[in-house]
């Protein structure tokens, strides 16, 4: 990774492709919605989902990931194909 993307970022990357379930918060449903991680690092995560999300939307992760919180917020989103959306989320 380029010392730019580290000093933006502010933290490293590190790859972690798993499946990962999560709830949107507050949702009173309990539904629990699949994703795929591709990268984390101490304050957030990119992954790959398969319902559009809202940017500022919150989400608990289910799933047991090494990462620094289970609730993360919806940074930003990005349209892949039908049903199937790139998103990337910073931990709070």
């Amino acid at each position: 990774m380029a010392t730019s993307d580290i000093e933006r970022r502010g933290h490293s990357r590190y790859d972690l492709p798993d499946q990962i379930e999560y709830v949107l918060d507050p949702d009173t449903t309990g539904k629990v919605y699949k994703g795929v991680t591709i990268e984390v690092s101490y304050s957030g995560m990119r992954l790959y989902v398969f319902s559009l999300l809202a940017r500022g939307q919150k989400l608990t992760i289910r799933s047991a990931l090494p990462i620094s919180s289970q609730t993360a917020t919806v940074k930003w989103i990005e349209k892949v194909e039908e049903g199937f959306y790139k998103t990337g989320l910073m931990f709070i």
